[in-house]
């Protein structure tokens, strides 16, 4: 009876030892295919967030010059118009001009007429 408590007992421990020793069931081989795959998606991640930053700044540099061609879109805009006024008010001033130069010329033509007579 001890001698085949003292046999399990070293079947036992030779079992433990195996298994210890084999590292569970998985090869080293597999373990490096995986720590691999694992190395190169890690490196894949951090490329694909450092294309992302790069994207994201770009996209916020489009959005900085948009908005300064905006702005200088409608200072132009606001000029436009002042410059349009400043000719419509000079283009009535002209016109205001011509008709008083036109009622002048008109009465002395009939000054001359009158003093001809």
């Amino acid at each position: 009876m001890k001698l085949l408590k003292f046999a399990s007992f070293v079947i036992l421990i030779t079992a433990v030892v195996s298994l210890s020793l084999t590292g569970c069931g998985i090869s080293k081989n597999k373990y490096e295919t995986l720590l691999n795959e694992k190395i190169a998606l890690e490196e894949k991640l951090s490329l694909l967030t450092k294309s992302r930053d790069a994207l994201r700044s770009e996209y916020e540099n489009l959005l900085k010059d948009k908005m300064d061609l905006a702005s200088k879109m409608e200072t132009l805009t606001n000029e436009k118009s002042a410059l349009k006024d400043e000719y419509d008010k000079l283009l009535d001033e002209k016109v205001s001009l011509k008709a008083a130069y036109d009622k002048v010329s008109v009465s002395k033509e009939a000054q001359i007429k009158s003093v001809k007579k």
